[in-house]
């Protein structure tokens, strides 16, 4: 291996099952960063932010588990998701697209170590070293080694601003890629105003036809179906046999299709044009979308809302696989991707900044509630306590991780 020969450190490491790659280039940005004062301003901040991020991860694990207790439908909910839905690794996340979580994860993780790195030098700690986190030869992050010695005498509220700078930047990408998100999805339009197809069966006049899941029906016979309720209205008014007109919005394209209607399968004296409508409107579910910055708490529920989750909540985002083909935008097909690359950028961010802040060592928040322990009580008390407290919290916390994978898989204990 290499090494540099100013700190007798090696330039490249593995550590299974990474490589560590150094660079003076990290350390140099870093000491060019630390110089504005924002960053001593924004420790403080974090600070402040970590122990109220912890208490609402806890909250959240808590209501999680309380969830699986007391509803089987949501155990059986979590056990077809399966126990890889809660990890944040692409691939294995069944949910988690390959491409945008690999950048959401490189992204936040250099983020997060950048901002150790800068914070401890705002406040003259040492860096030892700062690069390339590579699995094989795909980049995933980057690391940052503090001096470990200089932070064990260093004050709390020095230790304290560089261990929750990670999280509070993790917090401030995530929130600037999210108004990014918005930004993109307020260029969108829907493609017009009929009713959504979510599904067309075979063998029947639709499919038959050449009418497609996404196709938006405009019209039967030149009256408008301007949502899935007027286009059962509309074929109540035909007969099984009845050659009618269909016209539909294709993307940019609107298609006449000549369909003859069929017997309704539950009730042969109705006509059935043998297509599934989506039991959403476009034009609305991108309202509320839109309307995310009013801060409610219902509608603020849909950013969370994965884009390639199951596929009944798939119908609550507007750029989701279920969903795009219903809209346009001013900004071409980039909108899709964009949007996608934006949400994943937030999610990610958002969920490393929460996990990080829980006080689990050794994670920042471990790290920061062993400090805050110390520097509060450890002159009183000692530092075993300090370490057994430290440990016990740790402990629990684990536990209640670990519950969400294993209570979805107790069903046969608890409550039907």
């Amino acid at each position: 291996m290499e090494e540099d020969p100013t700190t007798s450190q090696k330039w490249i490491e593995f550590r299974f099952p990474f490589l560590m790659v150094r660079t003076k280039r990290g350390l140099n940005a870093m000491d060019r960063l630390s110089r504005f004062g924002v960053f001593k301003v924004a420790g403080w901040v974090s600070l402040i932010l970590f122990p109220i991020l912890a208490s609402f991860t806890i909250f959240i694990l808590l209501l999680s588990v309380s969830a699986f207790l007391v509803s089987a439908p949501i155990r059986e909910v979590a056990r077809e998701i399966g126990p890889a839905g809660n990890l944040l690794i692409p691939g294995l996340n069944p949910f988690l697209p390959l491409l945008y979580g690999w950048i959401g994860i490189f992204v936040g993780i250099v983020v997060h170590e950048g901002a150790h790195g800068v914070m401890a030098r705002a406040l003259n700690i040492p860096v030892k070293s700062a690069g390339l986190l590579l699995l094989a030869i795909i980049p995933v992050g980057a690391f940052v080694e503090v001096d470990d010695k200089t932070m064990e005498k260093a004050p709390f509220r020095n230790t304290g601003r560089i261990l929750a700078s990670g999280s509070g930047s993790n917090m401030v990408v995530g929130f600037v890629s999210l108004l990014l998100m918005l930004l993109v999805v307020s260029s969108m339009r829907p493609i017009g105003v009929g009713a959504p197809i979510g599904q067309v069966f075979d063998d029947l006049p639709a499919a038959e036809a050449g009418i497609m899941p996404g196709d938006l029906i405009l019209s039967i016979n030149d009256v408008s179906t301007s949502n899935q309720e007027f286009l059962g209205i509309e074929l109540s008014t035909h007969s099984p046999g009845e050659r009618v007109i269909v016209t539909v919005q294709r993307r940019a394209e609107t298609l006449d299709f000549t369909v003859i209607l069929a017997e309704h399968p539950q009730d042969p004296s109705l006509a059935f044009l043998g297509v599934g409508s989506l039991p959403v409107s476009p034009d609305l579910i991108l309202d509320q979308y839109q309307s995310a910055l009013s801060l409610s708490p219902r509608v603020m529920l849909y950013l969370f809302t994965l884009p390639t989750g199951p596929s009944n909540l798939q119908l609550l985002v507007p750029f989701s696989d279920t969903m795009h083909v219903f809209y346009t935008s001013s900004i071409g097909e980039l909108y899709r991707p964009l949007a996608n690359l934006f949400f994943w950028i937030w999610f990610i961010n958002f969920n490393l900044g929460i996990f990080n802040a829980l006080p689990i060592f050794p994670l920042d928040g471990g790290q920061a509630f062993r400090g805050g322990l110390r520097a509060a009580v450890g002159s009183r008390i000692g530092e075993n306590p300090v370490k057994w407290i430290t440990g016990a919290v740790s402990l629990g916390l684990v536990l209640l991780i670990l519950s969400m994978f294993i209570i979805p898989y107790a069903g046969i204990l608890l409550p039907s």
